[in-house]
């Protein structure tokens, strides 16, 4: 929903008399809360240090945006520069505040990782600056050895959790978000498209076209001059329908469903290709691809 709507929505919903849902539910106040609900999840200890960011194409799940023993010496640098009016201050400071007012005017996948990247930076100039007061202040060699020792064995543990994460878990869980499955469906289209009129290729997970284009190494020229493209805009995204004998419709859309394109295509042999539920459950599937957790992601059938 846009702006409005949402203003609109509040307003019908509340209970409070017509002049403070006014003063409560505007533009203004809409837009300043939700920056500021967006510019803080930024700085929760979930998002730097325990799941990070939700985006599964951003971030590898399951690990915050910061290894856990920079905690202690973030809050000691800040602490330290604070205390003895560093002048670094007053380049870090603003630096680290403005690095998220883009990503708070953002309204999709908050708190973000990729959109933060410049602050980072400033978290491991802030945990040497820690480690430079630790050692500094703490007058016992042994307690700030042990602190130092303790801080590195904290270190390969949380390293171990990420590149487990990174090469065991999130391959296997996370290969749907990746858009796993669309290579082996060209592959199979480059071999059989011959026997076939027309493709017709689900993009319900994205943008097949895109992996049909790629994988069958087509013409850029040919794609373009092709006389049945079919290009459309839709919430500011355009999206390819058709082009040559490939078709790229939504199966699970009324209107373009498995039997609507059959029947609008009178005659025609079709390859098809898209989620198990696109098809009737006695229509012969020619293959299956799954995605690496075993779920299935692509029936490919063909129409009788």
């Amino acid at each position: 929903k846009g702006l409005i709507p949402r203003i609109d929505e509040r307003r019908n919903n509340s209970k409070l008399p017509a002049i403070a849902t006014k003063l409560i539910h505007n533009r203004y106040t809409y837009v300043s809360f939700y920056f500021a609900e967006n510019y803080f999840a930024h700085f929760t200890p979930d998002f730097l240090f325990i799941h990070g960011a939700g985006h599964r194409q951003h971030h590898v799940q399951g690990v915050g945006e910061l290894y856990w023993f920079q905690a202690p010496f973030i809050l000691m640098g800040i602490y330290f520069l604070i205390k003895k009016k560093d002048p670094n201050l007053k380049i870090l400071a603003p630096w680290l505040f403005l690095a998220f007012v883009p990503v708070a005017m953002t309204n999709d996948s908050i708190p973000n990782a990729l959109r933060t990247l410049n602050a980072t930076p400033v978290y491991q100039i802030l945990t040497a600056l820690g480690i430079y007061y630790s050692y500094k202040f703490i007058k016992s060699r042994k307690v700030f050895y042990l602190l130092i020792g303790l801080s590195a064995l904290l270190f390969l543990l949380n390293l171990g959790v990420y590149l487990t994460n990174l090469f065991g878990y999130y391959p296997e869980r996370y290969s749907k978000d990746w858009q796993y499955g669309n290579k082996e469906v060209v592959e199979y289209i480059k071999t059989n498209q011959d026997k076939y009129d027309l493709i017709t290729y689900s993009r319900h997970y994205g943008e097949p076209h895109m992996f049909t284009l790629f994988y069958l190494n087509y013409d850029p020229a040919r794609f373009q001059d092709s006389a049945n493209l079919n290009r459309f805009e839709t919430f500011d995204w355009v999206r390819v329908l058709q082009f040559d004998k490939y078709y790229f419709p939504d199966l699970g859309d009324t209107g373009t469903k498995y039997q609507d394109v059959v029947n609008i295509n009178p005659g025609k042999k079709i390859l098809f290709i898209g989620r198990p539920e696109d098809f009737p459950g006695e229509l012969p599937r020619l293959k299956t691809i799954d995605f690496l957790n075993g779920e299935r992601a692509f029936d490919i059938v063909e129409s009788k």
